[in-house]
């Protein structure tokens, strides 16, 4: 499979940081043009909680639009241009997913948390519902264990 395009969810967590890392070098070994995505949920995953209005919500929004530039910038400073970000809303599976359908993606790269089944069935998992409903090739990266 030669992918055209390829996106990478990044959330701020190690392992997201870890799928940024694997996407880029898939990048530059494809020619690919690649998408960086972050989502803002609307709501609170698995309790249905409205996320705060205002303030709190610009400030949360700010902070993930900084840490998507920041990610840019090193990634673009490594020797792949081009590089696209995306600040989307709402719930994070959905909001993939759609951009996925919208913007002919080729393949998503997802990191994993490594939740156990009690963990899953509580929080729900972004890469198993991305693994479930995109229609495109997904990779997902799993976060090696420190040797220590």
């Amino acid at each position: 499979m030669i992918a055209h395009s390829i996106l990478v969810a990044y959330d701020g967590s190690p392992e997201s940081l870890h799928a940024v890392n694997e996407a880029v070098e898939l990048a530059k070994l494809a020619g690919a043009r690649l998408a960086i995505v972050a989502v803002v949920p609307l709501v609170s995953p698995g309790f249905g909680i409205a996320m705060p209005v205002g303030d709190t919500a610009a400030r949360t929004l700010a902070e993930s639009r900084a840490s998507l530039d920041a990610q840019r910038a090193r990634i673009q400073s490594s020797g792949l241009a081009g590089v696209e970000t995306h600040l989307l809303e709402g719930e994070p599976v959905s909001a993939i997913v759609g951009f996925v359908e919208t913007h002919g993606i080729d393949l998503v790269v997802v990191g994993s948390r490594g939740l156990d089944a009690l963990g899953r069935f509580f929080l729900g998992s972004v890469s198993d519902g991305i693994l479930h409903y995109a229609r495109c090739s997904v990779l997902v990266v799993k976060t090696p264990k420190s040797s220590g």
